[in-house]
C-alpha cells in the first residue's frame, strides 16, 4: 500500500470484508503476485459455530495443510437426519469422498484465514468501515472510518466486495428484498445419557414450521439453530427464549439435547434463507461469497461456496490485470455465480418440498 501526496492511500486491489470469502480472495491474489489491501469491520460479523464441509476443508488445506490442527474444532463423523422420513437416517462421513467436515466457531475460522492472508503479504486494516465508494477516473475512491481515528481515503484499481449478507450498496449493487426467514441460535449443554456418539454428530430435523440443526462444540455442548419464518416469531405469545425452548421440545432429535442450562443461554438471530443480489460484477468490481449470492443455510455449503467464488473471482481479476478483457472475464465470472445460485436453489426447493 502506498501513500499519495494528498494523503490518499493507494493499492491495486481493495477487498472489503474479512470473512472466509474476502480472506481467501485476498490470499489468492497475494499469492498471484498482486498487492492487496483488505478492509474489515466486525460490526456485521456473524457469531456462533460454522460447519466447514469436507470439501471446504480440503480447499483450505490446499493453502495451509495444518490449518485445522491450529484451530480448535470438532470433526463431524456423521449426520443424523429426520427430514420427510418415518425414522432418522444416518449418513457416515467415511462415505464422503472429501472426508469429515469440521464444526468450529466462526470467529476462529475468520481469524485463522485472515492470518493466512496476512502471512501471504495482504495489508489488513481491522476495525475499519467503508463509509462510501466512488468510481472516479478509472479507479475506486473509498472513504473509510478506522476505529476512532476519523476518516481517510483509499484508492484502488479494483474493488472486491465481500461483505456477506449485509445490505451494503458499496458498488451500487443493492440486494433484493430481505429474506422472510430468520435463524434463531443458541448454545446448549448436552445431556450425558444421549444414545448417540457424543460430540461428532450433526443433527438435522424438519418440522412443520421450519427446520433445525445442531452442531457439536469443543466443550461437549451443541450450537443449535432454528430456521423459520419471521411471522412465526412475531406471532408468538411468550418470550423469545420460551418460544425457542418450546419449539425444540417438540422435536424428536434435538429435544433430548435440551438441558436445564438452556434457559440461561443467550439467543441471537440473523437472516436465513437464500438471498440473491442485483449482480456479481461490474465496472472495476466483483462480489464474492454471500455478497454475490447467499445460499440457503440448509445446504451447509455456505463456506464451500464462499471459497469457490473467492477463488473464481481472484482468478478473473488476475487475468484482467494480465491484459485480458475485463468485460469478458467478469461476465464469465457472473455466469458461474448464477449457475451456482441455480444449483443451490434447486437443492433447497427439493428439500423444502418435502416439509
Amino acid at each position: 500500500m502506498t501513500q499519495l501526496r494528498s494523503g490518499m492511500r493507494r493499492m491495486d486491489i481493495a477487498v472489503v470484508g474479512g470473512g472466509p470469502a474476502g480472506a481467501i480472495c485476498a490470499l489468492t491474489l497475494a499469492r498471484g503476485g498482486v498487492p492487496v489491501g483488505l478492509v474489515h469491520w466486525d460490526g456485521y460479523a456473524p457469531d456462533g459455530v460454522e460447519l466447514v464441509s469436507g470439501h471446504a476443508r480440503r480447499m483450505i488445506e490446499q493453502f495451509c495443510p495444518d490449518f485445522f490442527q491450529r484451530v480448535s474444532g470438532v470433526e463431524i463423523h456423521e449426520t443424523i437426519s429426520l427430514w420427510g422420513t418415518p425414522e432418522p437416517v444416518t449418513f457416515n462421513a467415511m462415505f464422503n469422498p472429501w472426508g469429515a467436515g469440521v464444526a468450529l466457531e466462526r470467529s476462529i475460522l475468520d481469524h485463522g484465514l485472515r492470518d493466512l492472508a496476512r502471512a501471504a503479504g495482504v495489508s489488513i486494516a481491522l476495525d475499519t468501515k467503508v463509509v462510501s465508494a466512488e468510481r472516479k477516473d478509472g479507479n475506486w475512491q473509498l472513504l473509510v472510518r478506522e476505529g476512532n481515528a476519523g476518516t481517510h481515503l483509499l484508492s484502488a484499481r479494483f474493488l472486491i466486495v465481500a461483505t456477506g449478507r449485509v445490505a451494503a450498496s458499496i458498488a451500487g449493487c443493492p440486494p433484493v428484498a430481505e429474506s422472510p426467514q430468520i435463524a434463531l441460535m443458541t448454545q446448549l449443554s448436552a445431556e450425558s445419557d444421549i444414545n448417540s456418539p457424543q460430540g461428532h454428530t450433526l443433527y438435522l430435523e424438519a418440522v412443520d414450521n421450519g427446520w433445525w440443526y445442531a452442531l457439536p462444540t469443543p466443550d461437549g455442548g451443541y450450537f443449535t439453530v432454528f430456521c423459520t419464518d419471521r411471522d412465526e416469531v412475531k406471532k408468538r405469545r411468550t418470550t423469545l427464549r420460551e418460544f425457542l425452548i418450546q419449539e425444540m421440545r417438540r422435536t424428536h432429535l434435538l429435544g433430548p439435547l435440551l438441558s436445564s442450562a438452556a434457559g440461561n443461554s443467550r439467543i441471537s438471530g440473523r437472516t436465513a434463507g437464500a438471498r440473491g443480489f442485483g449482480g456479481a460484477a461490474g465496472d472495476g468490481w466483483i462480489a464474492v461469497g454471500d455478497a454475490a449470492c447467499a445460499p440457503d443455510p440448509l445446504s451447509g455449503m455456505g463456506i464451500e461456496l464462499a471459497i469457490q467464488s473467492a477463488r473464481l473471482g481472484a482468478d478473473a481479476v488476475l487475468e484482467v490485470m494480465e491484459g485480458r478483457s475485463a468485460s469478458v472475464k467478469f461476465a464469465e465470472y457472473e455466469d458461474e455465480i448464477r449457475k451456482g445460485a441455480s444449483r443451490s436453489g434447486q437443492t433447497a426447493a427439493y428439500h423444502y418440498g418435502r416439509l
